[in-house]
């Protein structure tokens, strides 16, 4: 896929082109100049487009230039994505399990302690869409209404937002349809939380 087929691919979709501009983390505007040539894309970017249409993006003449993919070298954070067993949006974060490596967001300067994953399934809907790759710092538990990922100990992985943990359970929310929904302990390896700017 190439970037002048972005647009014929949100029609086949039926989606406007707003829903790619807040899966990119971009005002509409700037996400027309990308489709115009007119913005290079971040390797980030290019990652979160090709989780939102499921297929590769030919990335080689934006502005002008060329764009060197990050897992040529495997520099940079490693990207987290591939459906694991179990359904229920969870996606499979092991080691042979990396879909990509991509740079550190803004800001970031803590090392390796971070990972970034992508996210499969509308339940987060509206606060994050399905092929959007948001970040996630290790070893630091989420507080309370904070998003974040819950390890599985079979490795598979959800985002969700905490609530508390109480009972033996681990109660989260989810947004799309709203509920809250508990995990029993046993079965949650880890909670590490989204990381946001500001965060150590």
């Amino acid at each position: 896929m190439h970037l002048s087929d972005i647009r014929g691919r949100l029609k086949v979709m039926r989606r406007p082109q707003a829903d790619l501009a807040r899966a990119l983390d971009l005002d509409p505007s700037s996400l027309v100049k990308v489709l115009a040539g007119q913005r290079r894309l971040t390797p980030a970017e290019v990652g979160k487009i090709e989780g939102f249409f499921g297929e590769k993006l030919e990335v080689e003449a934006v502005s002008g230039h060329r764009m060197r993919r990050q897992s040529a070298d495997r520099d940079g954070l490693p990207v987290y994505g591939y459906a694991a067993a179990g359904g229920d949006d969870r996606v499979a974060v092991a080691e042979d399990r990396v879909l990509d490596y991509i740079p550190a967001p803004p800001f970031w300067r803590g090392g390796d302690g971070l990972i970034y994953v992508r996210l499969l399934g509308d339940s987060m809907e509206p606060r994050y869409f399905s092929g959007e790759i948001i970040p996630v710092r290790l070893g630091v538990p989420p507080a309370k209404g904070q998003d974040c990922l819950i390890l599985f100990s079979d490795h598979s992985a959800l985002v969700k937002t905490f609530v508390a943990s109480r009972d033996g359970k681990v109660w989260v929310r989810q947004y799309n349809e709203p509920k809250e929904m508990a995990f029993e302990g046993a079965s949650v390896q880890q909670l590490h939380a989204v990381w946001r700017p500001g965060m150590l």
